[in-house]
């Protein structure tokens, strides 16, 4: 999603008895609406906060969002407030504004009619961000039966549901906080303040995700829970169906940056060694100059030689086949990392050849040329990757891949789960784009089928 005019929210902070939350919605609200920040358009943020956050306020909110979106829109869904556990018909439910014991029953938000808002709305890019008490158990269980967004989504967007903790947890404000720790955490990221340097051009959901992921459990276990004694456990959850990572930020000053290294390095082209030309091919990526990185390495003295930059070339021809569907680029994809394999293969360089192996697998499946091709790299690929000495995700995934291809499923799954150990969010989701594709092509597109129900719960979670 590239244009800003086409980024809504709805953010909602309820107060009454937790007035920080109110703060919470708020200084979101600043944050994506500043211009040198997200940039959201004022008119496509909603804030919902405080005697407006009742059960009518929300659900009115939410079917704005319905009006006003299109498939085109990214939405994002921010709550923050109670969250509650109905414990005897075991249902989830937000608080709103108002609600108490004795009127919950007219004045809750149950998770089945978030499910039923979530699934009118249009936009093929939506992600719900819960900070709330039990946010897990609304994650896992209570938003369930969005087949409709399912249906809609297929392979043109993505659904993200983070909660802010486990299902018995607390979802926490640490002492002298502004505002919560979930939201703190989230705040940091959307305003690019979660890394320095921060170069990317683009805020992305795994952005969010990744930093959430990593901060909150290590800043909540340096508190100590004054009713137990112990160190705060506090682990956001994540569940997701995708197949495009969504934009939350945007950073003009960020394409500054890369423009500046593109103006560096490419006068000086071919004096770069391995390492400058990739940041010079790198900075080209991030503007969407994917052309000009491939008439470089296709023009490069040192290309034809080098079995990393074969592969380079052959994955962004690789990538402009997936997004075109054109046979052209595949068949071009194909051919450099044949090459890249060879010259691989003759300096014994495990790791190129397992890279190089499992993509030429994938290409001779998409492209419906010889399943006997497919077999003999992926057979490549899992002996090389297995004869590798450091492990990673990238190797295990490579292993876990190879074995579908060769209908070794419970070998895979063995291998996907170290991957899943290794790998942060952003890898899980590249894993499960090519395993999904692999093994429906081969096997099973029912989303029912085990195997698709494991690598979304493996990968995806």
């Amino acid at each position: 999603m590239s244009s800003k005019s086409k980024m809504y929210a709805l953010l909602i902070g309820v107060g009454d008895d937790l007035p920080y939350t109110i703060k919470d919605a708020t200084k979101l609200y600043d944050t994506l609406i500043d211009p040198e920040l997200a940039g959201y358009e004022k008119d496509n943020v909603i804030l919902v906060c405080d005697k407006e956050a009742t059960r009518d306020g929300i659900l009115n909110s939410l079917d704005k969002l319905i009006e006003t979106t299109n498939e085109d829109s990214s939405v994002l869904i921010y709550y923050s407030g109670h969250g509650g556990k109905y414990m005897s018909q075991h249902k989830f439910f937000l608080q709103p504004y108002g609600m108490t014991a004795e009127n919950y029953a007219t004045h809750w938000v149950m998770a089945e009619e978030l499910t039923e808002k979530i699934n009118a709305i249009k936009s093929n890019k939506i992600v719900f961000l819960l900070d709330c008490c039990h946010a897990e158990g609304m994650t896992q269980e209570g938003l369930l039966n969005m087949e409709g967004l399912a249906q809609k989504l297929n392979d043109k967007g993505g659904m993200w549901v983070i909660s802010s903790c486990q299902d018995n947890q607390k979802s926490w404000r640490l002492p002298n906080a502004e505002n919560s720790l979930f939201t703190e955490c989230l705040l940091e990221v959307i305003s690019g303040n979660h890394k320095k340097p921060f170069t990317e051009p683009n805020v992305t959901i795994t952005d969010v995700v990744e930093h959430i992921f990593d901060e909150v459990p290590k800043r909540a276990s340096k508190c100590i829970d004054e009713n137990t004694g112990e160190p705060i456990n506090q682990r956001p959850f994540a569940k997701f169906q995708m197949s495009e990572n969504v934009v939350l930020s945007n950073f003009p000053r960020n394409l500054e940056s890369h423009a500046a290294t593109i103006t560096e390095l490419e006068p000086n082209i071919e004096k770069l060694d391995e390492r400058g030309l990739i940041k010079l091919l790198d900075a080209m990526s991030f503007l969407g100059r994917r052309d000009e990185a491939i008439n470089i390495l296709e023009n490069h003295k040192k290309t034809s030689g080098d079995a990393d930059l074969l592969n380079i070339l052959g994955n962004l021809f690789k990538e402009k086949y997936l997004e075109t569907n054109f046979e052209e680029p595949g068949l071009i994809s194909l051919e450099h990392h044949k090459k890249a394999l060879e010259i691989a293969t003759k300096e014994e360089d495990e790791q190129q050849i397992y890279l190089n192996s499992i993509n030429l697998a994938f290409l001779y499946l998409l492209l419906d040329l010889s399943k006997k091709e497919v077999r003999f790299y992926a057979d490549l690929a899992f002996n090389a990757a297995k004869n590798y000495y450091y492990p990673s995700p990238e190797k295990f995934g490579t292993m876990g891949e190879a074995c579908i291809y060769l209908n070794l499923l419970e070998k895979a799954k063995e291998n996907y789960n170290l991957a899943s150990e290794k790998a942060g969010i952003r890898t899980r989701m590249n894993l499960y784009k090519d395993a999904y594709a692999v093994y429906t092509t081969l096997y099973d597109d029912n989303k029912d089928d085990p195997f698709l129900i494991f690598l979304n719960n493996k990968l995806l979670s």
